[in-house]
């Protein structure tokens, strides 16, 4: 399955989302591939990777000097990274007035995917042309949405309207959008606003995140995912009876990944 974490609105928890979900699917005995699309490239500071030390990376694929095989780091937490760079920004720019630039992460992955059960590709906090290009390469998308920033509700508003004409302009089913609600505080009224909200438009959350605790603020410092940092921690939250060990910057650290990869099951995991 190759999973977009999406949201065109910052600090709702995509990077942290992507790490843990990476460690706890490799866990279950898959082979995982992290792919970074930030310029930011938050996801390869969170697993402890020195931008500055690599060889090869995104931004080397994309601008065609290298394959997708040569960028990829392997064993980091149990799965491979292909890590991104500053200069991704401006791989961006470049290929704007490229033909079929939609399609170029797609193409540039097309060597390394199948030898992937899992492909998670963490994304800019906008829907600019690196978010495209994540949408087109993917199979779902995961949006989290934090409960306590109205803001990233528009976010997912508009990841819906772009998700849409995606569909059109490839021809193809729309994606999917799986929600997680993050920072859930179920007794303030802002919490349930957003709730609500993404249940009248669709969008009823696969899972609500509890707000984060100590151990969550660890991880962070640590530059370590909770999945490694605290592997039998709490909180763990409960769906339909059954206990959702997943990831955000308030998730829970189990070996199991239960609610959303049941949600996942029901499709294809041949890549387009």
């Amino acid at each position: 399955m190759i999973v977009s974490i999406t949201n065109q609105k910052g600090g709702v928890g995509k990077t942290t989302t992507a790490a843990n979900l990476g460690v706890l699917l490799a866990r279950e005995g898959r082979r995982v591939l992290l792919v970074d699309g930030d310029p930011q490239f938050a996801l390869t500071r969170q697993l402890g990777i020195e931008e500055r030390s690599l060889g090869v990376n995104l931004v080397d694929v994309l601008a065609g000097r290298a394959g997708a095989e040569d960028a990829i780091v392997t064993g980091v937490r149990g799965v491979d990274v292909i890590a991104s760079g500053r200069d991704l920004a401006g791989i961006e720019l470049s290929l704007v007035g490229e033909l079929g630039r939609e399609r170029f992460l797609r193409d540039a992955l097309e060597g390394v995917v199948s030898d992937y059960d899992d492909v998670v590709i963490d994304t800019p906090p906008k829907l600019g042309l690196l978010t495209v290009k994540a949408l087109v390469l993917a199979e779902m998308v995961l949006a989290p949405v934090s409960a306590e920033d109205g803001g990233s509700l528009h976010g997912v508003r508009e990841l819906q309207r772009t998700v849409a004409r995606l569909a059109q302009l490839l021809d193809r089913p729309a994606l999917d959008i799986v929600a997680i609600l993050t920072r859930w505080a179920p007794l303030r009224i802002s919490s349930r606003t957003t709730l609500h909200a993404l249940v009248r438009d669709g969008l009823a959350p696969a899972a609500r995140i509890p707000a984060r605790s100590a151990l969550f603020t660890r991880a962070a410092a640590d530059r370590v995912p909770l999945a490694v940092s605290d592997p039998d921690s709490a909180p763990a939250i409960e769906q339909e009876g059954k206990p959702l060990f997943l990831s955000d910057l308030m998730c829970t650290a189990h070996e199991r990944w239960l609610v959303l990869r049941a949600t996942f099951s029901g499709h294809s995991e041949r890549w387009r």
